[in-house]
């Protein structure tokens, strides 16, 4: 999947890293002290990172447009039900 280099070595090295990847090398995972602070990938892996992140928000969009739908749906049957219970019983009583 992808290679941990420390970050010293990757600035001492970054050409070497450049070109590992445009010939499709293994992906860097960037470490300062030990924790993962950055990944370097190729152009491609960045463009599929990119179209993968368009579709999951196409995707979100989508799924709250069908929630707003559900929601327009059940108000107009609550409408709906007051609606005919006004039309049957009349309206209901303020007078407390």
């Amino acid at each position: 999947m992808y290679e941990e280099v420390p970050i010293h070595r990757v600035r001492v090295f970054l050409r070497q890293v450049v070109d590992h990847l445009a010939i499709g090398g293994r992906r860097v995972m960037v470490l300062r002290n030990g924790v993962p602070v950055a990944g370097i990938v190729s152009v491609g892996d960045l463009e599929a990172l990119e179209k993968a992140d368009s579709a999951r928000m196409e995707h979100h969009a989508l799924r709250a447009q069908a929630r707003l739908r559900e929601i327009s749906w059940l108000k107009a049957g609550l409408d709906s039900a007051r609606h005919e219970a006004r039309a049957r019983h009349g309206p209901p009583d303020t007078k407390r």
